[in-house]
């Protein structure tokens, strides 16, 4: 168990990657088969879903350090934490959701994507398809917390599509980033 806990941040991240992904695949599936879960299940599943993602984000600096100022050490440790608690505030019974979480995840996402586009780190498809989806979750939940505007039932396709570029592009994008930067590393 100890090995568990103590293991490389890349393989941390790898294996986060993939559960994040799982995670909002079944998400997505309870959701579209029009059942509810147990209250429990649903609980503890955001928990997790919040977890993968702050393991993700902690670990996005390690991988990019080289190409990033060294304050985006802070600013990751400072986004993941927003995610957990709210993350925290989602599961609990005092608030009902914290709809500005997703925000500050696609926003910011997108601002790292923007600065990384080109390097080489991730694939261009991951790189492509997170920008995209993260604009998409962005200017979406911005029209809400921003201006008190709810888009109309027609275009949640589009925020669906958006969140399932920004989940597949996060998620496989880091999951292939580290799988190359620790392959490159061993040779």
């Amino acid at each position: 168990m100890k090995k568990f806990f103590t293991q490389p941040i890349g393989d941390l991240a790898r294996q986060n990657a993939l559960a994040f992904l799982v995670i909002n695949v079944v998400f997505i599936g309870v959701e579209f088969s029009g059942t509810t879960a147990l209250d429990a299940v649903d609980d503890l599943l955001n928990f997790f879903w919040g977890f993968t993602l702050i393991s993700i984000i902690i670990a996005g600096y390690y991988l990019v350090e080289g190409h990033v100022p060294e304050y985006w050490k802070m600013a990751t440790t400072i986004l993941a934490t927003v995610i957990i608690f709210g993350t925290f505030l989602e599961i609990s019974e005092l608030e009902d959701g914290f709809f500005p979480m997703y925000f500050f995840w696609a926003f910011n996402t997108l601002i790292y994507s923007l600065t990384l586009r080109g390097t080489g780190i991730f694939r261009s498809i991951y790189e492509n398809m997170t920008i995209l989806g993260a604009l998409i979750i962005t200017i979406g939940s911005s029209a809400d917390i921003f201006f008190g505007y709810e888009l109309p039932e027609d275009f949640q396709i589009i925020g669906l599509v958006g969140w399932l570029l920004l989940v597949v592009g996060t998620s496989l994008g880091n999951y292939f980033a580290w799988g190359d930067k620790m392959s490159s590393s061993a040779e």
